[in-house]
Parts: structure tokens; sequence; C-alpha cells
């Protein structure tokens, strides 16, 4: 009994898994022209030549790339890109250190601390928020300086 419920399942399973191949595989039969990704020995000659001026070429593209005022721009915005990051591991890094005192107090309110104890993490505490106002405003500022300097590099590029 049970081996030809099974037999029934696997045959019934199989004609599910193959079934819906069965049109994708007359469809490319029935397609079998040359699609638009042809390599270089399959084109037709008359259109090498034609096509080459109406693409883009990317290496003259980017050409003055290297003057000195955009090579400035672009060493202004990876400076900056620097200066971000590095306010964000630090703003990282001074709420790691809140988290820290906060457990501290919590911690030292548990184990019933005295009271110069607890005022002092109090105060790491307010310390701590200090240090994490300064760091967002640093934050701001140097992502303000990171977007002009994205909008001068943009608007030297698109001079030319």
């Amino acid at each position: 009994m049970t081996r030809t419920k099974f037999a029934a399942f696997a045959g019934l399973l199989a004609g599910v898994l193959i079934l819906p191949t069965v049109p994708v595989s007359a469809d490319m039969q029935k397609n079998e022209a040359p699609n638009q990704w042809r390599s270089s020995e399959q084109r037709r000659p008359d259109h090498d030549r034609d096509e080459h001026h109406f693409r883009r070429n990317a290496h003259h593209d980017r050409r003055g790339h290297h003057k000195p005022e955009r090579q400035k721009d672009f060493h202004a915005v990876g400076g900056a890109k620097k200066e971000v990051r590095h306010d964000r591991k630090e703003l990282h890094s001074d709420n790691r250190e809140l988290r820290k005192d906060r457990a501290e107090l919590r911690r030292d309110i548990r184990n019933g601390a005295g009271k110069q104890e607890i005022f002092q993490d109090h105060r790491e505490i307010r310390g701590d928020f200090k240090e994490i106002a300064k760091d967002r405003n640093e934050l701001q500022q140097d992502q303000a300086k990171l977007e002009t300097a994205r909008r001068e590099l943009k608007a030297d590029l698109h001079k030319r």
C-alpha cells in the first residue's frame, strides 16, 4: 500500500516539475535567431565602422579629470569623506561609552553603592552626553563640507 502511494506521489512530483519546462523549450527551438549580444566575429562587417561614431567613448568622456582645479575638488571630497568617517567612528565610540556608564550606574544602584559613587556615575553620564552632542555637531558640519565639496566637483565636471 505504501509503495503504490509512494510511486504515485513520485510520478506526480516528476510531472509537476517537468510540465512547466515544456513551453520554454518549445520557445527556444522556435527562436533560434541570434540575439543582440553577438561576438565580434558574428557581426556584419558594414556595421562595425558605422557604430563606432555613435557609441560613447568613455576614454574621451573623462578628459580633463587631470586638471589641477578638478584634482583639488577630488581631493577635497576624499578628505571630507575621511572626516565624516572619523566623526561617525568617534560618535559610535561615545555612544558605546555612554551605554557602558549607564550599565555601571545600574549595577552600582543594584549593589547598593554609596552616594558618592552614584554621583560620580551621573557626572560621567552627563559628560558622555556633552561629548555626544559635540560629536554630532562636528559630524553635521563635516557632512555639510562634504556636500559642498561634492557640489563644487559636480559643477566643475559639468563646466567642461
